[in-house]
C-alpha cells in the first residue's frame, strides 16, 4: 500500500514539473513566470519555434531579470547572432533591388522607383528597430551599406528634381510633389523655382493658371505668392488696356482675372478711389432721407470718404484717379404691423404687513433648545462636584456638549433673525402686447463713376430692399418683477430706431462689378461742371417727388352719411367707421383690438360685418373687408389745408348714432403717436376744435366734402378743452397703399 501511495506522488509531481516547463497566460495576456519557467526558458522555446523578434521583446520585457543571471548573456548572445544571420540575406536582397534603380528614369517608372525607396526604408527601419543587435556586437554590416546605397540614390533622385519639374506638365497634371519618387520640401522646392514657375504662370493661356495654383498655391510662400500675383495683374491689366492709359473698367477686369487665376493682391497700385457724398442738403436737413448709405470697401484699393465741399474741391477728391458719387434720391422707413397678441403678466402694486407664521417656529424651537441646554449644564454641574469620577465622565460626554452648543446658537440666531412681521408685494394683473412689425428700408440710390484719367463718366441707380421682421414687446411695465426677462425675450422700440437709424451697407465690388459689366456705357466730359449740372438736374426730380408728399397748414376751406358705419366694438362698446373702397372700412385699431372680425350697421340699419385685414398699432388704424358694399369716401388732395375753415366730424359720440360735430383746422402737428402700441415714431395730425367724444373714433373728419383726417384722440376737459386730433389724410393715404387699396381723389 504504501509503495502504491509513492508511485502515484511520483507520478503526481512529474506532470506538475512538465505543466511548469510550459508558458502560462495571466490576466491581460501577459506571460506568467516561475521558478520552472523563466524568461530564459521562454526564449528557448520562441527560438525552437523560430519566432527570433519575439524571443527578443522578452528579453526587452524582462531585461533585469537577465541582468541578475549572468549565465544568460550566451544565451541572449546566440539570440543576437540567429537575428542577425536572419536579416542578411534580406539586406542584401534590399541593396540589389535599390542598385536595380537607374536614374533619370521615364515618368512612368516613377511608381516603380517610389516602391523600391519605400521598401529599403522599411528594410532599414526594421534592422533599425532591433536593440539586441547593437547590444551583442551585432549589427550586420549590410545595413550599413544598404544606407549607404540608399542615401547616395535619394541625393541623386533629388538633384534630378528641378529637371523633372521644368518637364512637369504642370497646368494639367496632378501635383508634381505626388507623383515625384523622392519626398521634396515643397515651399523650399517652389522658391528654387521661382523664375521658371513665374515664367510658366505669366505665359499660360486658358484654366492653366488656374490649375496650377489650386494645385501648388499652397505650398507657395506668402511673399512668393504675393509678387506672383503683383505680376500677374500687371500682364493682365496690360492685357485689358493695351497700350492707352488703363482705364477703372481695365482694372476691373485686371481684378477679376487675378481673383479668378488664384491670387489675392494686397493693393491696386497707382489707383486712388474717393467717395463724395451728394445728397441734397434741404433732404437731409428735413428728414427725406430716412437712413444713410455705407460703402463696404471689400477690394484691395486705396478708398476714402471725402467732404461734399462743391462736390470736387476737397483735396481727397482732387488726389483721386476714381471718384464716385453717392446722391440718395430716396430713402424711406417703411413700417408694417403684421401681427400682435397680449401676454399677461403681474406688476407689484404695493406691500402689504403680514404675520410671519415662521416666527412662532423660530421661537418654540429657541425655546426648547433652552431648556436642554438648561438640563445639559445641571447635568455637568453635577459631575464637576463629583471629583475624578466625574471628570472621566465629562470627558464621556464632550461630543454631546459640543452638538448641544451648536443646537443651542443655531435656534439662537435663527430666533433673532426671524422677523415678526413681513411685508409682502401686492401683485396686480395686466397685458403687454407682443407686436409682429416687419421694417422695411427702401431706398433708390444714383451714383456716378468719374474716371478722371479717361475723361469718362458712367451713372446710374440701385435700389435697395432690405427687410426684417421684430417681435416687439409695448407696454411693459417698470414695475413687473419679470421686467427683464420678458424684455431679453422680445425686441423694443429703441432696437427698432436704432435698426432704422443705421446705414445699409452696400460691397464696392457690386458697384465696380456692375459697372465692368455695362461695355460702351461711358461718357466723355469736358469739365466737371458738366456733371454737377446732371446731378444737380437728379436732385431736383428727386426734391420735386418729395415736396409734392409734403403737407402743410394754409389759410383758405369742407362732405357725407352714407360712406359711415356703426362699428361694434368686441368689449361692447361702440366706435365709427368709414368706406376707403366699395368693400374695404377703416375706422380706429382700438375700436377693433381684441378680435379677428367686425359687426357693423350701416347708414341704411342694415346690419352687416367684417374681417380686420389690416392695421398699424402707431398710427391706430385698422381695415376691414367688408360683406357689404358702401360709398367710399373722397380724399383731400391738396398739401396745404387752409387754417380756420370749417371743418365737420361725423359719428357715434356715447351712442348718439350719426351725430355730426362742427369745429375749424386750427394746424397740422407732427407730434408722437397715441396707439395702443405706440412707437416713438412721429405721427401727422389734424388739430381741430370739433368735439370729438367716445364714439367718433374711427370716424371721418371732412372738409367740405373731402376727407381729412380720422377721428382719434383728444384731450379730456379737465387738462384742456377743444384740443383733439385726427389721424392726417396724408398718413391714412400711406397707410392705404401699404396694403394695396386704391381710394378716390
Amino acid at each position: 500500500m504504501k509503495s502504491k501511495f509513492l508511485k502515484l506522488l511520483l507520478i503526481i509531481m512529474l506532470v506538475a514539473i512538465a505543466g511548469c516547463k510550459t508558458a502560462g497566460t495571466g490576466k491581460g495576456g501577459e506571460t506568467k513566470y516561475s521558478m520552472f519557467f523563466t524568461p530564459a526558458d521562454h526564449i528557448t522555446q520562441l527560438v525552437q519555434q523560430k519566432n527570433l523578434m519575439q524571443a527578443e521583446q522578452v528579453w526587452l520585457a524582462n531585461i533585469q531579470f537577465f541582468n541578475e543571471n549572468p549565465e544568460t548573456h550566451v544565451q541572449l548572445q546566440s539570440l543576437a547572432s540567429s537575428i542577425k544571420f536572419m536579416f542578411q540575406p534580406k539586406l542584401v536582397a534590399s541593396k540589389a533591388r535599390l542598385d536595380s534603380i537607374i536614374w533619370p528614369a521615364p515618368r512612368a517608372q516613377w511608381p516603380m522607383v517610389e516602391d523600391k525607396l519605400t521598401d529599403t526604408q522599411e528594410m532599414m527601419s526594421t534592422v533599425s528597430a532591433s536593440t539586441i543587435l547593437p547590444a551583442y556586437n551585432q549589427v550586420p554590416a549590410e545595413l550599413a551599406q544598404l544606407e549607404s546605397a540608399y542615401k547616395q540614390k535619394e541625393t541623386l533622385i533629388k538633384n534630378g528634381a528641378a529637371a523633372a519639374f521644368k518637364a512637369y506638365p504642370l497646368l494639367t497634371g496632378t501635383s508634381f510633389f505626388n507623383a515625384y519618387p523622392a519626398t521634396l520640401n515643397r515651399s523650399a522646392f517652389l522658391d528654387s523655382q521661382a523664375p521658371f514657375l513665374t515664367n510658366a504662370i505669366l505665359s499660360a493661356k486658358g484654366t492653366g493658371v488656374t490649375h496650377l495654383m489650386k494645385t501648388y498655391g499652397p505650398d507657395l510662400s506668402d511673399t512668393f505668392k504675393n509678387d506672383l500675383g503683383a505680376q500677374y495683374y500687371k500682364n493682365a491689366l496690360r492685357r485689358a488696356s493695351g497700350k492707352a492709359t488703363p482705364s477703372l473698367r481695365a482694372i476691373i477686369k485686371a481684378l477679376q482675372d487675378t481673383k479668378k487665376a488664384g491670387f489675392e493682391i494686397d493693393q491696386i497700385p497707382d489707383c486712388k478711389i474717393a467717395f463724395v457724398r451728394v445728397t441734397s442738403k434741404s433732404m437731409l436737413r428735413q428728414h427725406g432721407i430716412e437712413f444713410g448709405i455705407g460703402i463696404d470697401v471689400d477690394m484691395p484699393i486705396e478708398a476714402e470718404q471725402a467732404e461734399a465741399r462743391g462736390m470736387f474741391n476737397s483735396q481727397t477728391a482732387k488726389d483721386a484717379d476714381i471718384v464716385i458719387l453717392i446722391n440718395e434720391a430716396v430713402s424711406k422707413i417703411d413700417r408694417k404691423t403684421t401681427g400682435y397678441r397680449a401676454e399677461k403678466s403681474r406688476l407689484i402694486s404695493g406691500y402689504k404687513e403680514t404675520y410671519n407664521n415662521e416666527y412662532d417656529k423660530a421661537q418654540m424651537i429657541y425655546q426648547n433648545a433652552q431648556m436642554q441646554n438648561n438640563a445639559l449644564q445641571f447635568r455637568i454641574n453635577e459631575f464637576k462636584m463629583a471629583g475624578l469620577g466625574g471628570a472621566l465622565a465629562l470627558l464621556t460626554m464632550q461630543s454631546e456638549i459640543d452638538h448641544n452648543e451648536n443646537r443651542f446658537m443655531s435656534a439662537q440666531t435663527n430666533a433673532t433673525m426671524t422677523p415678526r412681521m413681513l411685508n409682502l408685494p401686492v401683485y396686480v394683473n395686466y397685458k403687454y402686447k407682443v407686436v409682429s412689425v416687419k421694417d422695411a428700408k427702401r431706398a433708390s440710390v444714383q451714383y456716378y463713376i468719374i474716371d478722371r484719367r479717361n475723361k469718362t463718366y458712367y451713372d446710374n441707380t440701385f435700389d435697395i430692399n432690405q427687410e426684417r421682421t421684430f417681435k416687439v414687446a409695448y407696454g411693459v411695465q417698470d414695475e413687473d418683477p419679470d421686467n427683464s426677462s420678458i424684455l431679453a425675450k422680445f425686441k423694443t422700440e429703441n432696437d427698432l430706431k436704432n435698426y432704422e437709424k443705421q446705414p445699409v451697407s452696400v460691397a464696392l465690388s457690386d458697384i465696380l462689378g456692375h459697372y465692368a459689366s455695362q461695355h460702351g456705357k461711358d461718357k466723355k466730359y469736358k469739365n466737371i461742371a458738366q456733371i454737377q449740372k446732371s446731378i444737380m438736374n437728379d436732385r431736383n426730380v428727386a426734391m420735386k417727388e418729395f415736396y409734392s408728399n409734403q403737407y402743410n397748414s394754409d389759410t383758405g376751406n369742407d362732405p357725407r352719411f352714407d360712406s359711415v358705419v356703426i362699428v361694434y366694438n368686441p368689449q361692447g362698446s361702440l366706435g365709427s367707421g368709414f368706406f376707403v373702397a366699395e368693400d374695404v372700412v377703416l375706422t380706429n385699431f382700438h375700436v377693433v383690438e381684441g378680435s379677428d372680425y367686425a359687426e357693423m350697421k350701416l347708414h341704411n340699419n342694415q346690419e352687416t360685418f367684417g374681417k380686420v385685414m389690416a392695421y398699424d398699432m402707431n398710427r391706430d388704424l385698422a381695415l376691414v373687408k367688408m360683406q357689404t358694399r358702401g360709398k367710399p369716401v373722397t380724399f383731400y388732395s391738396k398739401n396745404t389745408l387752409p387754417a380756420g375753415v370749417t371743418v365737420e366730424a361725423i359719428g357715434h359720440p356715447e351712442g348718439f348714432n350719426y351725430t355730426i360735430t362742427r369745429g375749424v383746422f386750427s394746424a397740422y402737428r407732427s407730434i408722437q403717436g397715441v396707439g395702443p402700441a405706440a412707437s416713438n415714431k412721429k405721427v401727422r395730425y389734424i388739430q381741430t376744435d370739433a368735439p370729438i367724444n367716445h364714439g367718433n373714433s374711427g370716424g371721418p373728419l371732412f372738409y367740405k366734402d373731402k376727407l381729412i383726417g380720422v377721428n382719434t384722440w383728444g384731450l379730456s376737459k379737465q387738462t384742456a378743452e377743444g384740443l383733439n386730433f385726427s389721424v392726417h389724410y396724408a398718413e391714412v393715404m400711406d397707410f392705404l397703399k401699404q396694403h394695396g387699396i386704391k381710394y378716390r381723389k
